[in-house]
């Protein structure tokens, strides 16, 4: 159980990161406005930045969104059934995610060994290194695995925190 709070302190730990890169995106967008339309200088790196912020908070932020339940459901026979029916289906839903984001995160942990050993850069006029961009899909990836799989442990534990509910 030490192990399991420790992940869930971490995801929002991610999760905070998470809400600063956003915020630092907007940031980011509201220079980039300022600049095109009082100075009439648009900035050509801005939209990028942005969009590579929202994109780390998207993966980093995902496993804290489930951990606190921000996800939105759709359950119209979910919430119909009760006890132990609801908490089958459930485990089929995160079952079914965990299958889902295994693939998205083999696959972006390819794309990331790909991009170290072929050096490959984002395109756009702020050519980072793709490692990065892929090395933080896979972590956000492997972050929400572990996170599927304890919303589950929580689910037949009896919490009523997060996913779980």
């Amino acid at each position: 159980m030490k192990v399991i709070n420790a992940i869930k302190h971490f995801n929002r730990i991610l999760g905070y990161i998470a809400g600063a890169l956003v915020f630092i995106a907007a940031c980011v967008m509201l220079y980039d406005v300022f600049c095109r339309y009082a100075l009439n200088s648009p900035s050509l790196y801005a939209p990028y930045i942005a969009a590579f912020l929202v994109l780390g908070a998207a993966f980093l932020g995902t496993a804290y969104a489930l951990q606190a339940g921000g996800h939105v459901y759709v359950e119209l026979l979910v919430d119909r059934l009760g006890g132990l029916a609801q908490k089958i289906m459930r485990t089929i839903g995160f079952a079914f995610s965990i299958v889902f984001v295994f693939f998205l995160c083999r696959a972006c942990f390819q794309f990331a060994g790909d991009a170290l050993a072929n050096g490959w850069r984002a395109q756009g006029n702020l050519p980072i290194p793709s490692v990065i961009l892929y090395g933080v899909m896979t972590f956000g990836a492997a972050m929400l695995i572990i996170s599927l799989v304890i919303a589950i442990i929580d689910l037949w534990m009896g919490k009523k925190e997060g996913a779980g509910k």
